[in-house]
């Protein structure tokens, strides 16, 4: 773990004996608990969990959150994810190649998503008066995706696929709004512009992207991480879009249970209209 230890290294003189313990578990331990928390860190590497909070700080990160981003991001980067595709593999192997892949982007994304996170969004989200979603390139799908879901809900949600009225869109929204914006880099210039709006009107935002340091990260509301890898022949941003939409999924299902109700009168009126264009057998 590059960045870990060389800051381990930095510090070493300011560690205590416990926090020492951690960065030793931490150097050479071939795989972090399923779901890294606080907790579960403590409990695998036998330390307190206060211990692992004042390590995160010792090493110079804000908080625990800041320390399991890059955490995860060292595995990713260092660790064999999974397989490389090869020309001789036959098809099944490809198959279980990207189904492991898909599988890891989730569980690495699924360890950096917090309770609270989660909590605020949700309620970001059922009070608002209007909800957007804004994403462009890859990140347009996972935004339509996500609009294609939360029509089913009683929030009132729009999405456009053209910039030009994504940033119409933008103006209009006001700070008792709430935009989803979807960006895996967090560092395209016209998703800055349509953030830039946002702000100017006190939207708040919460943002899916797959760097918590990008400039789009820096300006959010709640933040979520998706986590990928890049292979020979499919991108990173391909991959995180698996997870991307997975978080949206979560948040769905989360307004849901918050609204049930009205979400079941909403889910039946759509289920009722979209049932006339079938056929009767």
């Amino acid at each position: 773990m590059n960045e870990i230890s060389q800051r381990v290294q930095q510090f070493a003189a300011e560690l205590s004996s416990a926090e020492k313990k951690l960065a030793t578990f931490l150097q050479q331990s071939q795989n972090l608990p399923d779901h890294l928390t606080i907790s579960s860190l403590a409990q695998a590497s036998k330390v307190s969990t206060a211990t692992v909070s004042r390590f995160a700080k010792s090493l110079g990160y804000a908080n625990f959150a800041a320390l399991r981003v890059a955490l995860i991001s060292e595995v990713q980067r260092n660790g064999a994810l999974f397989e490389e595709v090869e020309a001789n593999d036959d098809a099944l192997t490809v198959a279980h190649k990207v189904f492991a892949a898909n599988q890891h982007s989730l569980s690495s994304t699924l360890a950096l998503l917090d309770q609270s996170d989660l909590e605020q969004a949700v309620k970001l989200l059922t009070a608002a008066r209007k909800v957007s979603f804004f994403g462009l390139g890859g990140s347009n799908v996972v935004a339509a995706d996500a609009y294609h879901k939360f029509m089913r809900t009683p929030l009132d949600v729009n999405f456009n696929t053209d910039f030009h009225l994504q940033l119409m869109q933008a103006a209009r929204l006001q700070a008792q709004d709430c935009a989803v914006v979807i960006s895996h880099t967090g560092r395209d210039e016209q998703v800055l512009q349509l953030v830039h709006q946002l702000q100017a009107h006190q939207v708040p935002l919460i943002v899916l992207t797959s760097f918590a340091k990008s400039p789009l990260a820096q300006k959010s509301t709640v933040t979520f991480i998706s986590m990928a890898d890049e292979s020979k022949y499919r991108s990173e941003a391909l991959s995180s879009m698996l997870a991307q939409i997975s978080i949206m999924d979560t948040l769905f299902l989360l307004v849901s249970l918050a609204l049930p109700a009205k979400t079941q009168v909403t889910f039946n009126q759509i289920r009722q209209v979209i049932g006339q264009t079938r056929r009767g057998k």
